[in-house]
């Protein structure tokens, strides 16, 4: 898949197809750096209409973190931890299971990342979402090490 391919399965409609072919992505990202050598064309991904697409786009962030090298993560850390503020609860639990993906990669950054997990308002979300993702963000930072 070229780039302009990837983007577009990032930001698709929420379809068995789009999750298979994320999952491929995600394999492939695990494994080598396929898709890092530009990773700056996929930030558009992370501010798409579709909650589903700022998932995925997010997630191509994180485990594309380790072949960073031109430090894109870096410099956009805070546009791709926005993606933790997102009105749609289930999308901020799914993401939130990625961040130890950066950790390993970039511990750095964990200071920064720390201060914005604590930052999180979840007023707007229900009460059962909110301690839903206040287990999560729990989970998460055991991993963090």
């Amino acid at each position: 898949m070229d780039q302009q391919e990837i983007f577009d399965q990032l930001i698709a409609k929420d379809t068995k197809e789009a999750l298979a072919t994320f999952h491929v992505i995600e394999a492939a990202s695990k494994e080598s750096p396929l898709y890092a050598n530009n990773l700056s064309f996929f930030l558009p991904a992370l501010t798409c209409e579709k909650a589903c697409g700022r998932g995925r786009a997010f997630k191509f962030f994180m485990l594309n973190a380790k072949w960073d090298n031109e430090e894109i993560i870096e410099k956009h850390l805070l546009e791709l931890l926005a993606i933790l503020n997102d009105p749609n609860a289930p999308v901020v639990r799914q993401c939130l299971l990625y961040l130890p993906y950066l950790v390993a990669a970039k511990p750095a950054l964990i200071p920064t990342i720390q201060a914005k997990l604590d930052s999180l308002i979840l007023d707007d979300y229900k009460e059962s979402m909110q301690e839903l993702i206040k287990k999560d963000i729990a989970k998460v930072r055991l991993q963090f090490g």
